[in-house]
């Protein structure tokens, strides 16, 4: 089961994550490129932009303890995920 999370915005909500990029377009409404995993049972989707897309695939693609600080993934509730998805131009799933 996917555990929930309390938004400020949207109250509790299922549980997502996002890079810090995408956490701060949840606020701004920037364009920061979207990325994302299918959803699997039991696990929360998670999202990064774009800079953090080039910065994996100039690192071989793995998801290191570099890449993960460096993406600094925060917590999200599925609204807010979807807000930022939906306001992309192209989003592309991983």
């Amino acid at each position: 089961m996917i555990e929930k999370v309390l938004c400020e915005t949207h109250g509790t909500k299922e549980m997502t994550f996002g890079c810090i990029h995408i956490a701060m377009a949840t606020d701004s409404k920037e364009k920061v490129g979207f990325y994302y995993s299918e959803a699997e049972e039991d696990l929360p989707q998670i999202a990064w932009c774009g800079e953090c897309e080039q910065w994996l695939l100039d690192n071989g693609e793995e998801w290191t303890d570099v890449f993960q600080a460096k993406a600094d993934f925060q917590m999200l509730c599925i609204n807010c995920f979807d807000e930022v998805k939906n306001n992309e131009t192209e989003t592309h799933i991983r």
